[in-house]
């Protein structure tokens, strides 16, 4: 599966930086190389739900030192962490930070619940990391605040927009308080599903949705936090929506920070179409992990060609799902016990660790990444996605993309998802580089520069 080469090449004209890999067979197949946007890559990371610390939390501490160092230390190296504000389905309980009916002054708000071991488990990880750029997503508002008087499922009530955003600035303030920075906000994770009432979620109007990203932001200004806000958090087939949102949602585009999308439904190009609408607006990939039933530990092709795409269309972070679950896919309060795994599974019986196909994926290029980082993805041409989430069950392009931090080497990272092997070009300034690609390979290509 992994494979590193070192190559020397000549002169390498850094004003041009032309990199065309090309296909050897058909040998006219060219695939050409775009420079990402000027904004800053925020890095890769995991969400760090209340399950995953959980499961942290039931490991020796040096054994879980052990790991956590691995993942947010210099071997692998996340900058990322997506938090849940309160409970979401991988939990193991329902909860929220206010749980007395119609407490409008929120005078009962309260994190103690975070304090058992989500705290714990993110600080320690913050010892580690302490620049680790965090955001954080509510599944659901208080049962209260909803229609139907439940966590799981309902529509949000326009009436509380004023006290919810209240409620949001008490929990970053309250996690301030424990040392933990909250920098971007999503109003709710998957504003357009309530899941069937089976876990908690949410269904926002998008003119409620607007309404309280305007009300949040100013909340925010009020209270000297300084806090993105990245609008929507749900699937690419509804990127219609978003654009209906921003274009005539009085406001909206001003106080909106972003827009964040999880990978279940839909293809990633749909959301070129806002990129093009708002050249400003940045796009974050923040919700997506492997599958239990669905090659847990060898999907390295499906995550390497997802961040591919995700860097070739100019996204500005990308976050998987769970850092930990156990070998059943849990805790997990919702309905997905026995999907969803975790960026790395720990067996509930004999404590084992195993690993993803994702994070074998990110160890071939996360590693390699600093802030500093330009990255230029290779244009696959006219190709359009397909959805996502499952692993893929057909011919795909090889793609890839580089990264440059500018300390005379140049990193190539190229994915072949096919079964068959494929002999690539790879040429700089003029000079052919020959490259070997085993199937289903990522393979990371150290090219140092005579500069």
């Amino acid at each position: 599966m992994k494979g590193t080469h070192i190559f020397t090449c000549g002169e390498y004209d850094r004003a041009r930086r032309e990199i065309f890999p090309s296909l050897a067979v058909p040998a006219a197949k060219k695939l050409q190389r775009r420079r990402m946007s000027t904004k800053k890559f925020l890095g890769f990371g995991v969400a760090i739900t209340p399950s995953s610390c959980y499961e942290l939390n039931l490991m020796e501490k040096e054994e879980r030192r052990a790991l956590l160092e691995k993942v947010y230390g210099s071997e692998l190296g996340l900058r990322v962490g997506r938090l849940c504000i309160g409970s979401g389905d991988y939990s193991p309980e329902i909860y929220s930070y206010d749980d007395v009916a119609d407490d409008r002054e929120l005078k009962h708000f309260s994190v103690a619940r975070d304090e058992k071991y989500v705290i714990p488990m993110i600080k320690e990880i913050l010892a580690i990391n302490p620049d680790l750029y965090l955001f954080a997503s509510p599944w659901s508002p208080p049962y209260w605040m909803k229609t139907g008087g439940s966590m799981c499922g309902g529509f949000m009530r326009e009436e509380f927009v004023e006290c919810y955003a209240d409620y949001i600035v008490k929990f970053v303030q309250a996690y301030a308080e424990h040392g933990i920075k909250i920098s971007a906000i999503t109003p709710q994770n998957e504003a357009n599903t309530q899941q069937a009432g089976r876990m908690p979620a949410c269904i926002w109007h998008p003119e409620t949705e607007a309404r309280f990203i305007g009300v949040l932001k100013e909340k925010f200004a009020q209270n000297a936090l300084n806090i993105e806000i990245w609008m929507y958090d749900h699937d690419f087939k509804d990127v219609d929506r978003v654009l209906w949102s921003l274009e005539n949602c009085k406001g909206l585009k001003e106080a909106c920070d972003g827009v964040a999308f999880h990978y279940y439904h839909g293809a990633m190009e749909e959301s070129l179409r806002i990129s093009r609408e708002y050249p400003q607006m940045p796009i974050h990939f923040t919700e997506g992990g492997p599958r239990l039933t669905d090659n847990y530990g060898t999907d390295w092709c499906k995550w390497g060609s997802i961040v591919s795409t995700a860097l070739r269309l100019g996204y500005r972070s990308f976050t998987g799902w769970n850092l930990m679950l156990d070998e059943l896919g849990g805790p997990n309060v919702g309905p997905f016990l026995g999907i969803c795994g975790g960026l790395v599974t720990r067996n509930s019986q004999s404590g084992e660790l195993s690993f993803s196909g994702q994070y074998k994926a990110f160890s071939h290029f996360v590693p390699y990444m600093t802030p500093a980082s330009e990255i230029f993805p290779i244009d696959e041409g006219d190709f359009f996605g397909y959805e996502v989430g499952k692993y893929p069950k057909h011919e795909e392009e090889i793609r890839g993309f580089c990264i440059d931090n500018h300390d005379g080497k140049l990193i190539a990272v190229i994915v072949n998802p096919n079964s068959a092997g494929a002999q690539t070009q790879l040429e700089l300034g003029g000079a052919l580089w020959y490259l070997e690609l085993q199937g289903n390979s990522i393979s990371t290509i150290i090219i140092e520069l005579s500069l």
